[in-house]
């Protein structure tokens, strides 16, 4: 019996608890109650614990083992975790209490599509909700203050995250439920169900491998090799304007970072691994991805139905939400507009997407500014991958997306030590390394 029979079995089973007079609902919500007390424990104890299955999901869907399409973008198991392991670390360490302008923005956008928009008619209030909490996510890990000692652990996660996912997704199709490969150009999609989405994790793993390996006094320097497993992971994905977002981050980053010119020098070793892997990929995947690179994006239609949608109220916009709905369930994995300058002009108007992209400029510029001197280059080196990373994806809404936001909200919290003065530093520093020695001699960390 394959894998995916004796899931489709069990499945039978729980439906068949209802003959013996259990209410398979009230057994899931009872299951869910408990695994939720559990995770809040468990964040609540060690917040920066709760970061590493949250992260560490991303990496595969869940409904892919019962067939389930792939979206990418609706609300899901990751931004649950994601979800409790802020809360839990808000709980815990506490929030900023700076405004946060894209979440301001989007809940002014929100306000204004109910007083003024021309509304989607098949809008409903939960979709609506849905996707303001879809697109205020990303945002809300610089607004919460976490784990002082989360970043290595967090980094590491996010990382090996493509990996980690093709390994799943290798096993997956060993045992029948899932091929890992896309059937169309044969491109990479791992245990996610979609190559583009695939392509953003692999996208965040070299970015996070990359800056990582300047980190520290020495550096780790094996973390090029890394990058460079994941720079070919992005390039079998197929995603184009991945790869080329991906390339504009590492010139960028190159020349915009004395720290990391050095660091290469030392590990010529791992960067010779990183350029042979790269090269090697880019060498197996070249006559498929010329192809793909000179075939029709298939965005323009989309666009033209995009456009369509923003005229019918092109000052205040559809709605937040309208952007999911589909002129019919055959057209449901191009719901998403996979542009998001185009995604905050329908659902926003006018109005709304000026008013977002001054908001996430605004966000940016602060993150920068507050973040580490050893940051700060990277930060910019990012800004115009991801801008034009936005121009033909998801990249707001993609499950796999959170991944890099998460590494921002990391960043700031060091550029957060970074501000202290030095005694203060030191208390801090003090404190996390108590709280470390507690952990491994009693299993549990203590507020520092």
């Amino acid at each position: 019996m394959r894998a995916a029979d004796r899931i489709e079995a069990w499945l039978e089973g729980v439906g068949a608890l209802s003959e013996l007079g259990v209410d398979p609902t009230i057994l899931a919500f009872a299951l869910a109650a408990v695994l939720l007390g559990l995770a809040l424990w468990v964040g609540w104890r060690r917040p920066a614990l709760l970061f590493v299955p949250a992260l560490a999901s991303l990496a595969i869907r869940p409904q892919l083992l019962w067939g389930d399409r792939n979206l990418g973008y609706e609300w899901g198991l990751s931004q649950t975790l994601l979800v409790l392991a802020l809360l839990a670390n808000a709980l815990h360490f506490g929030v900023r209490r700076s405004i946060n302008w894209p979440i301001l923005a989007l809940i002014v956008v929100f306000c204004l599509n109910l007083l003024l928009g021309n509304l989607h008619r098949d809008l409903t209030m939960s979709l609506m909700l849905t996707g303001l909490s879809l697109l205020a996510l990303p945002f809300a890990f610089t607004q919460v203050t976490l784990d002082p000692a989360s970043r290595p652990v967090c980094a590491l996660v996010i990382a090996f995250a493509p990996l980690l996912s093709v390994a799943i997704g290798a096993v997956l199709q060993v045992l029948g439920i899932h091929t890992m490969f896309l059937s169309i150009n044969d491109r990479l999609e791992g245990a996610t169900g979609n190559a583009a989405i695939f392509g953003a994790l692999a996208f965040a793993g070299f970015a996070v491998a990359l800056h990582e390996s300047t980190t520290g006094p020495q550096g780790r320097t094996w973390l090029l090799a890394l990058a460079g497993i994941n720079f070919a992971l992005v390039v079998l994905s197929g995603t184009r304007m991945s790869l080329l977002a991906t390339a504009v981050l590492l010139l960028a980053y190159t020349l915009g970072s004395e720290r990391f010119r050095v660091r290469l020098r030392r590990g010529r070793a791992a960067g010779l691994v990183a350029i042979g892997l790269s090269g090697a990929a880019l060498a197996i995947y070249a006559p498929t991805l010329y192809v793909r690179v000179h075939a029709d994006l298939g965005r323009f239609g989309i666009w033209a139905r995009f456009y369509d949608e923003f005229r019918r109220s092109p000052m205040f916009g559809r709605g937040i939400g309208s952007e999911y709905i589909a002129p019919n369930p055959l057209e449901l994995l191009f719901a998403a507009p996979h542009n998001e300058y185009v995604h905050l002009l329908v659902i926003g108007g006018i109005f709304g997407f000026v008013m977002c992209m001054a908001a996430i400029v605004a966000w940016y510029l602060n993150l920068i500014r507050t973040a580490a001197p050893h940051d700060r280059s990277f930060l910019v080196a990012l800004a115009p991958a991801i801008a034009l990373y936005a121009l033909t994806d998801n990249i707001l809404v993609y499950s796999t997306g959170l991944a890099l936001y998460a590494y921002l909200g990391v960043v700031r919290q060091s550029g957060d030590l970074q501000a202290l003065p030095p005694i203060a530093e030191t208390c801090v520093q003090l404190n996390v390394t108590n709280m470390t020695e507690r952990s491994e001699a009693q299993g549990v960390s203590l507020r520092p």
